[in-house]
Formats: structure tokens, C-alpha cells, sequence
């Protein structure tokens, strides 16, 4: 009985299995069914809606921008002048304004295309609703129809014409003249030569430009569905191939029938022709002789960027995905790599050779075609769109006075205190300017700055936000770096099989800022690499038969530790900082960051913390009780500048080149002689850093970018006393600890230790024994070893004021404490 249960099992199990089997292979049948009947469709409506193509670029106006003196508002029209004038390369075509222009014409739909067509007004508008998303999920073919209407709406050129060009007239024109004389002498071209190319005959390009409304999409999310359609990433440029020729149109010439033969190329790959397709060599039964014509075909600019997806769409534990993103015509030397940028295109597979195909198998490589690609962060030097607007907010901000502080306070306004550090860091930003002798010497103009202290002193995010504002920058890890990965490493192209460099961090950071956090953890072979970029701002490179040099015209910003993990007051700073002065003389600044105890200034830092862990909609409570004033760091008192906005005062800053005063000469000699003989003359064991002529250098770049900052042509006194002001400041934390510990032993910290864990306990009689954990735990706050800790109470012990359990595991007093 029991087999027989069980075969009857199996059978109802086999029975599920294949009913399953069966709804599911419905379910797809089904699925397979619905997109072929919307393909179906979708073709269905392609010729009303080529019509509405044409009307759209004859016709649309663009009420919210200025007129054009031509064209009025006709937006399209006005852009088809400037192409045929050959002043604009790519015509793109708005889809905010093709979504208007379709609301338009759903309150008074065409009679014409609706006649012309003969179907239904009610069609012709379901039509129209869908024309966006058609055009979205089949960008390719809805650009071919908007290029053919550009090409019938392309006007006549007029007195803005752009003679460049003059090389493609004399062609188009000796062109026209052989049509012409083959049509008088009776000569029928054949299907090839009936008509030349667009592409040939036109210098413009069509591209789509995509609607605010639609968001990216991530790169691990991108699947067969978006085969085809107009899809917008978010991503990381991580590699750019040089710009080269790929041909667009292909002419050739045949010997015996005297045809010209246009190809036009659509993909990455085209077979050449063999025979003549020329009428009269089909007449004549030949297969003609022809020859390709380089000098009237025509090529357009081709690039390909590698693309990885930012570093919040990766999952944890996952890997980055990457994927390549074809450019062509203007499109091309727009992002470098380290840019982070948002490109539309189209989503493509990637034509391969029969041969490579074969090998690849039944997987398909893909591609994007790049339509449209915009930064995340604007350069310095590149134009923004809201110009006007910003420079008017520049100048409001500029006549509210105290721009310098305000701006200031703007980097890391949720970080409290640190008011000499951001100041320095705004610095950094904006820099002063190289300067080159006549013998072709350089003396760079960037500030370089290290911030070394205690742990959780926030340096990371310092730095971290100094990196979102600036344009261009690469921040990196001490710990997961190496020299190479710093400078640059020897790269085998995949494609062409040669040896070629791939940049590092440093040299990805060209113009911009590097940021090195965990300076401290890199081994020395590695830091060594930087000594050459901090001064010669270049890097040398001698690997696998290449030599070369590679420019790092860098700002280096780098975050460390002190060598003993937390500031050893007991120790001198050169001790503390223990990295080498040939380093050390280069950054201009160097902060000491100490974590003092001050119970005023830990209680604003306390009540600072909390208040960004609030709700900031909060309504205030009658009732809550008032715990004193505000702490003047509190990021509510005033409305930080955004990064945009820092962007630019940064940029404007940058377009001065102040000076020094003559009459500051003098001051700077001194100051720079006094520096040199207080050192000489003081304790080497208060010694915090190295005074070089390079800190000569550096207080006069401190003086030049402080007066950027007002935007001004020359250094005034107030310049220079800010920057020596802020190379005193940096060393500020370490002398608020040294009166500490030059009126203090270790045998003095230990007593107060000992004997504030006493008065704490709750049977403080004086003769209460204390745990030694504790002990050791409250003196390594101030930077005392368990073996000092042990040391001192032996001292004591030996002096009958203190004893230990035979575990020596807790102390007590024999004398009680005063």
C-alpha cells in the first residue's frame, strides 16, 4: 500500500509539472503575441506620424525664448539657417518641445495629414499621444524621418554664411554640374545615382535632446526591452579613445560607364562595391571598373568612451559594470576620464565581423550612440547656461560683504568648528596662478595642504566635500593605492593589440584636486611618486619602450594620522608627524588637528550634532526648556552657498593674477628672515615643520589667492597677514596642549586619574579600590601607554602613597587623597 501512495504521488506530481509547464509556455506565447501586435501598430501609425515630423520642424514656435530676426519664434527654422550657413554641426531636436507641439495639436489635430492619409481624426490624435513614446522606443528610425524634414525644410543661404567650408562647395557644385550633363545627354542614372545622399548633401547632424521629466535608468537595469529605444544613464567616464575619421558616405567612380557610385554607410562595418550598378554598364552587360574616391566621400568624427556606473548604484558586494558609449561630430572631446556625466543615446548591438562572431557565440555585444551628454559639475572654463543669473547673484552676494567668510563657511557647513581650516581649504580651491620665466622655468601656482590629527576630527569629510565641489576631482585611499596606480600603467589596447598608457590618479586629476586620505598608510616606495608632481607638477614615465611626460598640474589635498595613531603631546611634532621633510616642504599648509577637552566648546559641538539629527521642519515648543544660546557655527544662522554657486565664484576668482605691492616686499623679507631664525634659535623639539624657500613660495601664493578671493589685481597687507595668520592658526591645537604637558608628568596625570575614579565610585570613603581597565582607559585619552600607566603606579608604591592587589588588578590609596 505504501508504493502505491507514492507512485500516485509522482503521477500528481508529473501531472503539476506539466501543467505548469504548459501555462507557462502560454504565458510567454501570450506575451510574444502582445509585442508583436503593438509592433504591428506602431508601424501602422509611422506615416501620419513622418507627417507630423515635417510640421514640426516648418511650423513649431518656441513662445518662451527670444525671437529670431528671420524666423520669429519658428525655434527649428532659425537652427536649419545656422546649419545651412554652416554655422551649427548638430541640429537637436527637443523632445520637451515635441511633448508641446503634441499637446498642441490634440486641441486642433491636422485635417490635411488626416485626409492625405485618409483615416479618422480620432486616429490621427490616438497617433499623437503615442508619438513620444514612439520616438523614445524607436529613436533610430523617428531620427531618419526628422533628418529627411530638416533636408526638405533647409533653407537658402544668406549673408551669414561661414566660408570655411569653401573646399565642400566646389565639390557639391562640379557635382550638380555632371547631373546636369548626363540628364541633357540623355543619360538615366541608375538606382545609386538617382539622387546624392543626404548625409553627402548636408553638413548637419540630428540629434535627440530628452525630456526633463524622464530619469535615468541604471546600467545593471538596462535589458532586451530597451533594444533600440533612447535610454539616459548616469555614469563614471573611466577611458576615451582618441578622436578619429569613420566614413559616412562612400563614393566611387566607375572607369568604363564614367558614374559616380554613392555608398552610404549605416553601421560600423561595410562591404566595398564590386560592380558597377550604372545603367549603362548593365545595359552593356559589363560588371565596370570602379574606384573609390576619397577626396569627394565623406567622414565624420568618431570617439568611444568607456562608461561606468557610479558608485550608489552598486550594490553591496557587487562589481561596477561598464559599457561603451559611441560619440560622433561635436559630440566628440567633450568629457575626459574621472567626469561624471548623464548621457542619452541609443541603445545598440555591436556589429562584429562574421569571424568574430563565430567566436563570440550566441552572446551580443551592445553599445550606446551617444545623442546627448551632459556634465555633472561644470569646468572653470567652460560657459554655463544660467550665466547671467549667476553673475547676479555673485554681485548681490559680493555687495552684502564678508563674501570671503561666507564662502568659507559654505565647504562642510554641517561640519562644527574648524572656521582657519575651511578658510585654508577655500585656499586650496582657488589657488594662485603659474607663472613662467623667460627661460622657460615654471613655478606652480597650486596650494597644497595636509591635515594630520586625532581620529574623528573630520577630515574625511573635509576633504570628501572639497571633492564635490570642485569640477574635477579624484579621491583615492592611502591604503589602496600604489605609485602606479598614482602616475600611470602600461595598458595593451584590446582593439589594436598596442602598448599605450593609461593615466593614474594624479594624472586623471589634471586641473583639478587629488584627494589622498590615510596619507599615513602608504607605503613609502609609493609616497615617493608624488614628490615629482607636488613641485614639477609633471610626472616621468620611462615603462615598455615608452618615454614620456605626462602633465599633473594637480592640487594634492591629503588627510593623515599622526605616527602613533592619536597626537602624542609628550612627543615633539616632527616625531608626531614622521613623514619626511623632502614631503613635508612641499605642502604650503600643514594642519595639526588635536582634540582638545573643553567643556564649552564640546557642549556646542554636542548640541550642533543633535540639531542636525532633528527634523528641520520641527515648530519650536513653548514649553522646551532653553539650554543657553546658539553656537555661532550653527549651520541655521545663514543659508550656505550651493556648489553651483561656489562653482562659480571660484571660477571668477581664477581670472585674476594679483601682484605683489611694492611696498610689501619689505614686510615679506622679514617675516620670512624672522621665521628662519626663531627656528634656528628654538627648542628642535618644538619644531612642527620645516622652513624651506618653498615656504617663502607658499605664503606669497596664500597672499595671491587671498586677494583672488576679493577679486582683486593686487596684494595688499591684509592678504599677507591672512596667510601668515593662517600658517600660525594651523599650529594652533598643538600649542593649546603644550602648556600641558610642560607643567605635567605622567606621575601627576596618574594621581588625578586615580584619584577623580575615587571620588566617582560609589563608596568613595578614600579607601575604595579603583579598577586598573579604567585607569589605563582614561589615561590613553591622554596619549599614555598601559607600560607608563604601570610604570608611575610602581613610582607611587615605592613612595607608600598608592598599593595594588596581588593581581594588580586594581589600586587604592594608603594615603588618603586631599
Amino acid at each position: 500500500p505504501a508504493s502505491g501512495i507514492t507512485h500516485q504521488l509522482q503521477q500528481v506530481d508529473r501531472a503539476h509539472q506539466v501543467v505548469k509547464m504548459a501555462s507557462g509556455g502560454a504565458m510567454r506565447e501570450s506575451v510574444a503575441k502582445n509585442h508583436l501586435s503593438s509592433s504591428r501598430e506602431a508601424v501602422k501609425r509611422f506615416p501620419e506620424l513622418k507627417a507630423l515630423c515635417h510640421k514640426f520642424i516648418a511650423a513649431y514656435e518656441k513662445r518662451t525664448e527670444a525671437a529670431d530676426a528671420k524666423y520669429g519664434h519658428k525655434k527649428y527654422k532659425a537652427m536649419l539657417q545656422k546649419a545651412a550657413n554652416q554655422n551649427m554641426e548638430t541640429i537637436f531636436i527637443d523632445l520637451n518641445d515635441v511633448e508641446d507641439f503634441c499637446k498642441q495639436e490634440l486641441m486642433n489635430p491636422d485635417e490635411a495629414i488626416a485626409d492625405a492619409r485618409q483615416i479618422p481624426k480620432i486616429q490621427l490624435q490616438q497617433s499623437i499621444e503615442r508619438f513620444i513614446e514612439d520616438i523614445e522606443s524607436n529613436a533610430s528610425r523617428y531620427m531618419k524621418y526628422f533628418y529627411e524634414a530638416c533636408d526638405l525644410a533647409l533653407p537658402e543661404r544668406d549673408q551669414d554664411f561661414n566660408p570655411d567650408g569653401s573646399a565642400k562647395d566646389v565639390i557639391a557644385q562640379w557635382r550638380q554640374r555632371m547631373l546636369a550633363q548626363q540628364q541633357e545627354a540623355g543619360d538615366q542614372p541608375g538606382a545609386a545615382t538617382a539622387g546624392i545622399p543626404l548625409r553627402l548633401k548636408n553638413d548637419f547632424d540630428v540629434r535627440f535632446k530628452p525630456r526633463d521629466s524622464r530619469k535615468p535608468v541604471k546600467l545593471r537595469e538596462l535589458t532586451a526591452n530597451y533594444v533600440g529605444a533612447l535610454v539616459q544613464l548616469d555614469c563614471m567616464v573611466v577611458r576615451t579613445s582618441p578622436v578619429k575619421p569613420r566614413v559616412e558616405v562612400v563614393t566611387y567612380h566607375c572607369e568604363v560607364c564614367d558614374a559616380e557610385i554613392f555608398l552610404t554607410v549605416e553601421g560600423e562595418r561595410f562591404t566595398p562595391l564590386k560592380e558597377c550598378p550604372g545603367q549603362r554598364c548593365k545595359d552593356n552587360k559589363q560588371s565596370g571598373k570602379l574606384r573609390q574616391i576619397t577626396r569627394t566621400s565623406k567622414f565624420g568624427k568618431f570617439q568611444e568612451i568607456r562608461v561606468q556606473e557610479m558608485s550608489d548604484h552598486v550594490p553591496v558586494g557587487g562589481v561596477p559594470r561598464s559599457i561603451t558609449v559611441v560619440v560622433n561630430g561635436d559630440n566628440t572631446r567633450l568629457v575626459l576620464p574621472g567626469d561624471a556625466i548623464t548621457v542619452t543615446g541609443v541603445y545598440k548591438p555591436m556589429e562584429l565581423p562574421w569571424f568574430q562572431a563565430r567566436a563570440q557565440g550566441t552572446m551580443q555585444a551592445m553599445h550606446i550612440d551617444a545623442h546627448s551628454i551632459k556634465k555633472h559639475k561644470i569646468g572653470y572654463s567652460e560657459t554655463r547656461e544660467n550665466e547671467d543669473e549667476m553673475n547676479r547673484k555673485l554681485e548681490e552676494a559680493q555687495r552684502s560683504g564678508n563674501l570671503y567668510e561666507m564662502a568659507s563657511r559654505s565647504i562642510a557647513p554641517e561640519i562644527f568648528g574648524h572656521k582657519d581650516v575651511k578658510k585654508a581649504l577655500l585656499l586650496v580651491l582657488i589657488g594662485s596662478y603659474t607663472k613662467t620665466m623667460k627661460d622657460g622655468m615654471k613655478i606652480r601656482g597650486d596650494i597644497h595642504a595636509l591635515l594630520m590629527g586625532d581620529p574623528g576630527v573630520a577630515k574625511s569629510q573635509l576633504i570628501k566635500q572639497v571633492c564635490n565641489i570642485a569640477p574635477r576631482a579624484v579621491y583615492t585611499t592611502g591604503k589602496g593605492t600604489s605609485g602606479v596606480g598614482l602616475t600611470a600603467s602600461v595598458m595593451r589596447d584590446t582593439a589594436t593589440g598596442e602598448v599605450t598608457l593609461e593615466g593614474g590618479a594624479l594624472v586623471l586629476a589634471d586641473m583639478g584636486i587629488c584627494a589622498i586620505d590615510e596619507f599615513d598608510k602608504m607605503e613609502e616606495s609609493d609616497r615617493t611618486a608624488i614628490h615629482e608632481v607636488m613641485e614639477q607638477q609633471s610626472v616621468s614615465i620611462a615603462k615598455a619602450g615608452i618615454t614620456t611626460t605626462l602633465n599633473t598640474r594637480t592640487t594634492v589635498l591629503a588627510a593623515a594620522n599622526p605616527v602613533f595613531g592619536r597626537y602624542n603631546p609628550y612627543k615633539s611634532p616632527v616625531e608626531n608627524i614622521d613623514l619626511p621633510p623632502a614631503l613635508l616642504s612641499r605642502f604650503d599648509l600643514l594642519f595639526l588637528l588635536l582634540d582638545t577637552v573643553d567643556m564649552e566648546k564640546d557642549k556646542n559641538l554636542a548640541r550642533h550634532v543633535c540639531k542636525i539629527h532633528c527634523s528641520f521642519n520641527d515648530k519650536p515648543d513653548a514649553n522646551k526648556k532653553d539650554d543657553g544660546p546658539a553656537p555661532m557655527d550653527d549651520i541655521y544662522e545663514f543659508k550656505a552657498f550651493d556648489a553651483e554657486f561656489m562653482r562659480h565664484y571660484i571660477r571668477k576668482a581664477k581670472s585674476y593674477e594679483p601682484l605683489i605691492d611694492d611696498e610689501l616686499q619689505r614686510d615679506i623679507v622679514d617675516a620670512y628672515v624672522t621665521m628662519r631664525e626663531e627656528e634656528k634659535n628654538g627648542d628642535r623639539d618644538s619644531r612642527k615643520s620645516y622652513t624651506t624657500p618653498r615656504t617663502l613660495l607658499a605664503m606669497l601664493r596664500l597672499s595671491q589667492a587671498h586677494a583672488r578671493t576679493r577679486f582683486s589685481n593686487r596684494v595688499e597687507r591684509q592678504d599677507f597677514d591672512e596667510a601668515i595668520r593662517l600658517m600660525k592658526a594651523s599650529k594652533e591645537s598643538v600649542e593649546l596642549s603644550a602648556p600641558a604637558k610642560k607643567s605635567s608628568n605622567p606621575l601627576d596625570i596618574i594621581y588625578d586619574i586615580v584619584s577623580d575614579l575615587l571620588r566617582q565610585s560609589p563608596n568613595s570613603d578614600g579607601d575604595a579600590w579603583v579598577d586598573m581597565a579604567h585607569v589605563v582607559s582614561m589615561a590613553g585619552h591622554k596619549a599614555l601607554s598601559a607600560e607608563m600607566v604601570n610604570e608611575a603606579i610602581e613610582n607611587w608604591e615605592s613612595l607608600s602613597v598608592m598599593i595594588r592587589d596581588p593581581e594588580k588588578k586594581s589600586v587604592k590609596f594608603l594615603v588618603p587623597p586631599m
